[in-house]
């Protein structure tokens, strides 16, 4: 399987509405939407897709995503359910939405607590380069060089080639 992420965000949501898998918190809309799937994946609730390009999203998202929304119906917060989700076997995913088929509430063992990393959203770290650019990294305690940055800033001031 190899969905966009919009194709798998109408799965979830088409899954959801048949099974009546409804959020517990009125501030959480019914819907599962491109907007929502990127959310997870920021906060380590979905894993990164396979290919690029809204691409790349298999069965295993499909299944994260699932078992997100099983959690959210039972009313549990997003960052429980990270800490209940983290490294579960697409075994144990499929696990979770089968008990919303079956309209049981979902038997989760305890999971171990996911490492420091996982737990905190991405950051990103921005250096202005020029009015124009600016160098961003994602790399945690990443400092450019004066002298990397010097580099970077003579490249961008030199004239572009092109080939007619």
């Amino acid at each position: 399987m190899n969905l966009s992420v919009d194709e798998l965000a109408d799965r979830v949501t088409a899954w959801c509405a048949r099974h009546r898998v409804v959020p517990a918190n009125g501030q959480v809309a019914t819907a599962t939407t491109v907007r929502t799937l990127r959310y997870y994946r920021s906060t380590g609730l979905l894993d990164a897709p396979t290919e690029g390009g809204g691409t790349g999203y298999g069965e295993r998202h499909f299944l994260q995503a699932c078992a997100v929304r099983v959690l959210q119906a039972q009313g549990l917060p997003l960052s429980r359910i990270q800490s209940l989700l983290f490294g579960r076997r697409d075994e144990e995913l499929r696990a979770i939405q089968q008990s919303a088929e079956q309209g049981t509430a979902p038997d989760l063992p305890a999971a171990a607590p996911p490492p420091a990393s996982a737990a905190q959203p991405e950051t990103w770290q921005t250096f202005p380069l020029s009015p124009d650019f600016l160098l961003i990294s994602r790399r945690p305690g990443f400092q450019p060089t004066a002298a990397q940055l010097q580099a970077i800033q003579t490249v961008l001031s030199a004239p572009s080639e092109t080939s007619n």
